[in-house]
């Protein structure tokens, strides 16, 4: 893993309380994306409007509300495989790791900062620390990330689905 520009994707999303996963693998990959597990569909139509970001939703009755008709993809997948693959398809967004960019806390949203192995050592597991030499951390929750075997799982799907939407072209 790199250690990213504060450079983020410009698209800013904000995910209704049916896409907590998928707003997790958005936030990892960099995106901006705003989520409640308990919002009403104003207060979520309100906050994508103030904050101008792109919802995404699986409410067909939500995605007809006037303030949000274009600004806003309907997914039509219950997996979030297909969920990013349609995103990757029409919004075009970048589901590569390897790209420099800043990484955002999965849980807070938070982009992430570099810290010194140093000050990662005492709070992370003893063979991470032995094993790894770069980490992220996030600034509010204070939760530190390394690019540990499950970032090469997380790559090895993402690429399936770029390949998946290569396959898909016409």
């Amino acid at each position: 893993m790199n250690m990213p520009q504060p450079d983020p994707p410009v698209i800013r999303f904000m995910a209704d309380a049916m896409l907590g996963r998928l707003a997790r693998w958005l936030r990892i990959l960099g995106y901006d994306t705003a989520y409640e597990k308990v919002i009403t569909d104003e207060a979520l139509i309100e906050q994508t409007v103030r904050e101008n970001r792109w919802l995404l939703t699986r409410d067909r009755r939500l995605a007809l509300r006037k303030l949000v008709r274009s600004r806003h993809t309907l997914i039509v997948s219950d997996d979030v495989e297909g969920q990013l693959h349609q995103l990757h398809r029409e919004l075009k967004i970048d589901l590569d790791l390897t790209h420099q960019r800043a990484y955002r806390c999965a849980c807070c949203n938070v982009v992430l900062t570099s810290i010194r192995h140093a000050d990662a050592a005492p709070i992370v597991p003893p063979f991470v620390a032995q094993q790894y030499e770069e980490f992220l951390q996030c600034p509010r929750c204070r939760r530190v990330f390394w690019p540990g075997t499950h970032w090469q799982n997380l790559d090895r799907r993402l690429t399936a689905i770029r390949e998946r939407s290569l396959d898909q072209q016409p």
